[in-house]
């Protein structure tokens, strides 16, 4: 499937397992990362993030790993001269997962075969956005823009679209585009698993 996706949605795209059973090899970084970095990493090597490699303290939020919104609301409007409250507001609407024992990023179909994703997130030219909503609507999806610029693939796209099973749409986040990778040209989609596989058959 993420072949398909890649063929008929262009751009990049990476598969997200969350506590999957996998036990061959897979990349276990020991520096701490981004979850958006990891998500750029990912497109060409697979990635396994954990409570222990996970930096960021927004996706650490996002994770369920730690929940601290007051400091956090704090951090960020000090960051980016953002009223507290307005922070404080929206971090109420973005979801955060609970029970993750960690998260597997990556593209390798080979080790891949017998687990289906939990979602996929993908990185696509702007002109492309068009004809996925298109197409979305063509099967009755509604897709979900984030309004906020900060966490953005961690929050906005991960964990909106796994808990909510919704495609998500963000326009990244300063964090995102500077360690994520996201191009200038770039959009990030969030894609749950059921809704990509109804979105193919679009194609056939």
């Amino acid at each position: 499937m993420l072949n398909k996706l890649k063929t008929n949605l262009g751009g990049k795209c990476t598969s997200v397992f969350i506590n999957s059973d996998y036990s061959g090899f897979i990349n276990v970084p020991v520096k701490s990362m981004r979850f958006c970095e990891a998500v750029h990493y990912s497109f060409k090597v697979p990635i396994r993030l954990t409570a222990d490699n996970l930096g960021c303290p927004g996706a650490r939020r996002s994770t369920g790993f730690e929940m601290n919104d007051e400091w956090l609301a704090k951090e960020i409007s000090s960051n980016n001269q953002i009223p507290v409250s307005f922070v404080k507001s929206a971090l109420s609407q973005i979801p955060s997962l609970d029970g993750v024992k960690h998260i597997d990023l990556g593209t390798s179909n080979k080790i891949r075969n017998d687990l289906q994703p939990d979602l996929f997130i993908l990185y696509l030219p702007a002109f492309r956005i068009t004809g996925l909503m298109s197409n979305l609507a063509r099967i009755g999806v509604k897709p979900s823009i984030s309004p906020y610029f900060f966490l953005s693939v961690c929050g906005g796209i991960f964990a909106t679209s796994h808990i909510n099973q919704v495609v998500s749409i963000s326009f990244g986040c300063p964090e995102s585009r500077a360690s994520g990778g996201i191009a200038k040209n770039e959009i990030v989609v969030g894609l749950p698993y059921s809704i990509a596989d109804d979105l193919l058959h679009l194609y056939e």
